[in-house]
């Protein structure tokens, strides 16, 4: 089993390979750097995406329907999937197993708020979680955890470094 730290590390690389450095993240263009097409298609409600095997490659199929913080939520995470097999061939895409989910939800959320940005656009604008996160493109509770994460805001108030 590996640690947060990896994952999100595999996220990072990612990112900067594809030489991502303003958000929001572009997540198409970040599949489409990794060779992963991403196809709109009408879905049952209850199902936001799936990736599935085309030729032997990965396809992600997100559910077109759903609103668009939902899509690339989903998005995000069927690419963090895809790059933890890309690093290590030895994992396997999950199958029912919640503890696999884990290391793709972890490395998502590197994809959706990446610890750099966050840093950078938090210093930029005063840590002002409501306007980070229209900027991000993620409801303002996960700009608030993810900064609670970073240590950005602590439990009472804001930690200011500058």
């Amino acid at each position: 089993m590996r640690s947060d730290i990896h994952y999100r590390r595999i996220a990072a690389e990612a990112l900067e390979h594809a030489s991502i450095a303003e958000p929001p993240v572009p997540l198409d263009d970040l599949a489409a750097d990794v060779g992963i097409p991403v196809r709109l298609v009408q879905l049952p409600d209850f199902f936001s995406g799936a990736l599935i095997a085309e030729d032997g490659m990965p396809v992600a199929l997100i559910n077109g329907v759903l609103d668009e913080d939902v899509r690339r939520r989903t998005l995000a995470h069927l690419l963090a999937h895809a790059l933890i097999v890309l690093a290590n061939p030895e994992d396997s895409y999950p199958r029912n197993n919640v503890r696999e989910h884990r290391g793709a939800d972890v490395a998502a959320s590197e994809l959706l708020l990446p610890e750099r940005l966050v840093r950078e656009q938090s210093r930029k604008w005063f840590n002002d979680h409501r306007y980070l996160a229209r900027l991000f493109g993620v409801a303002e509770s996960e700009m608030v955890q993810r900064m609670r994460e970073l240590g950005i805001i602590k439990a009472r108030g804001l930690h200011w470094d500058y």
